[in-house]
């Protein structure tokens, strides 16, 4: 989590991303007897409950648009009640989900991330997971990205990873947005309805 910053809920949530957020706590109830609560803390109950049913998704692949999506519309809750952050859902594709943060540009699609948090790896055939940033701070942050200690494998795609390779790009961000003067700046939908960019 971001200094200084905790866990709001999130006003402007589409109603279909918040009964899938729900959806995902009842499960993690379910098998594990624990309240996720949106706080990036628990993050890796999430990620257990993930390791837990990897093998039967495996087994019937059916099972990995649902359990996505669910985990996904938590996983972006995550994002933006601890990070600043709103969803753009232009279409009923989840393919289009975005979560975009209001303190530095970049946004990634969080069902994605639930995919390769599922599968362990990216050649799931979801949704791509990969930042987005503005062209200028591309080259940036894939440096300051490949600067991260390495992790192995079975941790590399869990979310409580993530979350945390994300909280540094931000803060990376942030003070490069303050070294140019603009550390005011705040983004919203028309910025990145205006610019989407490539994958890091």
């Amino acid at each position: 989590m971001l200094p200084s910053q905790t866990v709001l809920e999130s006003v402007q949530t589409p109603e279909n991303v918040r009964e899938l957020a729900e959806a995902c706590e009842q499960y993690v109830v379910r098998a594990l007897g624990f309240q996720l609560d949106y706080s990036t803390e628990t993050l890796p109950v999430l990620d257990q409950y993930l390791l837990d049913v990897r093998e039967s998704v495996e087994r019937r692949p059916d099972l990995m648009p649902l359990l996505s999506h669910a985990v996904g519309a938590y996983f972006g809750e995550v994002m933006c009640r601890t990070m600043g952050g709103f969803w753009r859902t232009p279409s009923a594709n989840v393919v289009d989900w975005q979560v975009c943060l209001t303190h530095v540009f970049l946004w990634l699609n969080p069902v994605g991330a639930a995919c390769d948090a599922i599968a362990g790896h990216t050649g799931h055939g979801g949704p791509s997971s990969q930042l987005r940033v503005s062209p200028e701070d591309r080259e940036f942050v894939r440096a300051r990205l490949a600067r991260l200690a390495e992790v192995d494998e079975a941790q590399y795609y869990r979310l409580s990873t993530r979350i945390e390779a994300l909280e540094v790009v931000i803060e990376e961000l942030r003070r490069r947005m303050e070294e140019r003067g603009y550390g005011d700046s705040e983004f919203d939908a028309s910025d990145y309805e205006a610019e989407q960019q490539p994958p890091i």
